[in-house]
């Protein structure tokens, strides 16, 4: 049976064949492989081995990346596949015919016979590669941010609406409780006048909260509803645990009694207690109110560290900053179980670093330490000087990294993470940014102890 051939013509359509001789084009239609697909066919599936140069001919290719919504087209006249001197060794996604298709492929172990029969493809193989692999890096990083700002753009809503619904829910309340103070100061005012009033104020500017255990809170809910409706104060066990929240204590209402005749009047006593409690449920709803705006407050400050906007690219920064404002942004993960240790150095000098990126670095440490644990663990935050350098140390207490895989932990497209959830690029991109500041990364690795060490240089003026 006849080998299929393409014709020279069609080979020569090709931009970086089009000059080579007759003899050379030959030799790649004779050590290549041709072949045809109709429209839907799959030429390349996602993690196949990368064994193949593939030259198209005719026909449009899409190739679709698990981890995104782009597609790239290869039209004819491009070179796709595995160049010679790539390092890729499996298709990260899934390559299907947009119409009918004509290729010509040459294999692995005919690379080196390739470049030695035709020596002007080397050079020209080697700047395609280099290209291929700047534009690589640019969609990877781009690809890796976008998801990076996924996540945070997750956790902020979630950490943002637990306080945001807060104060929703508390100035609500505080409206009701405002309405009732107002009432009940008009009838207690009246009844105890002038001087009943300062001395009732004065009694209830000596509260002080308390922190209470459990069991401690719930005995003393328990003790404060029995008084108070032995002392006929309405819904008595409704309000025990505000009044709990706040301070009061048997000792305090005992103490109330007795500071003028009039309040302690059984006629005047169920307006006191209607008063308290409004006054009391107005500063709990204040309270929450200024806990959920300071929190808030705290995020908005932590993302805007996190981002460094509106200054320089490359600045001095404290790398404490920096790891403060990503384990902010994480906070919402670190409720799942997970313990936090810090272990900072005192007095680290600042480093020249450019801030997004290297917050880039500290986000995918830290995310992939809290996916290794799940929903528990212990994660371990350690920073050192170390003569000329700074360490920063990251670390979980998960399962670990198989020592068979840790050699390739940082490479591009390699993930341990099942597909679509991982791509690869995460690690990778965290050892070219350490490496664009002039550090290092590495890894340490067993069962229940994953550290990953970042080095990064100290000015020589520090």
């Amino acid at each position: 049976m006849t080998k299929p051939r393409p014709p020279l013509e069609q080979l020569r359509a090709v931009p970086i064949l089009a000059d080579l001789s007759d003899q050379e084009l030959d030799w790649l239609i004779e050590n290549g492989r041709y072949e045809e697909f109709p429209v839907g066919a799959v030429p390349v599936e996602q993690g196949a081995p990368a064994d193949k140069m593939v030259i198209m001919l005719a026909g449009r290719l899409e190739f679709r990346f698990p981890t995104s919504t782009e597609s790239l087209i290869i039209e004819p006249g491009s070179v796709t596949g595995l160049l010679p001197f790539s390092r890729m060794t499996h298709f990260v996604g899934m390559g299907r015919a947009l119409t009918p298709m004509q290729t010509l492929s040459i294999y692995k172990p005919d690379f080196m016979p390739m470049l030695n029969a035709i020596p002007a493809l080397g050079q020209r193989l080697v700047g395609m590669l280099t290209d291929r692999v700047r534009n690589w890096s640019q969609q990877e990083l781009r690809q890796e941010k976008l998801a990076s700002l996924g996540k945070l753009s997750a956790g902020l809503a979630h950490e943002l609406n637990n306080p945001a619904s807060a104060a929703k829910r508390a100035s609500a309340g505080l409206l009701e409780a405002f309405n009732d103070l107002e009432l009940t100061t008009a009838r207690v005012g009246q009844r105890l006048g002038a001087d009943g009033m300062e001395l009732l104020l004065g009694h209830l500017q000596t509260l002080r909260p308390r922190l209470l255990s459990a069991m401690e809170r719930a005995d003393l809910e328990d003790e404060l509803g029995g008084w108070l409706e032995g002392h006929g104060a309405a819904a008595a066990w409704d309000k025990a645990a505000t009044w709990a929240d706040a301070g009061v204590t048997v000792d305090w209402l005992e103490a109330l009694s007795h500071l003028k005749h009039e309040i302690a009047d059984p006629a005047t006593l169920p307006m006191v207690w209607a008063w308290l409690e409004a006054s009391i449920r107005t500063r709990s709803q204040l309270g929450v109110i200024q806990d959920s705006t300071e929190r808030i407050a705290g995020l908005v400050k932590a993302i805007k560290g996190y981002t460094h906007m509106d200054q320089m690219p490359k600045q001095e920064l404290d790398i404490h900053d920096g790891l403060e404002s990503t384990i902010a942004i994480f906070g919402y993960k670190l409720k799942k179980g997970i313990r936090l240790e810090r272990d900072y150095a005192k007095n680290l000098p600042k480093v020249d670093l450019y801030a997004s990126e290297i917050n880039q670095v500290w986000t995918n440490l830290i995310d992939n330490a809290l996916d290794a644990m799940g929903e528990g663990g212990t994660l371990r935050i350690r920073t050192a000087r170390e003569g000329g350098q700074i360490l920063v140390e990251i670390g979980d207490s998960g399962p670990g990294i198989p020592p068979e895989i840790q050699g390739r932990i940082f490479d591009a497209f390699f993930t341990t993470k099942e597909v679509g959830k991982g791509t690869g690029l995460g690690l990778e991109m965290v050892r070219r940014i350490v490496q664009q500041h002039g550090g290092t990364v590495r890894l340490q690795s067993k069962p229940g102890d994953t550290r990953f060490q970042v080095r990064l240089p100290v000015p020589a003026a520090a």
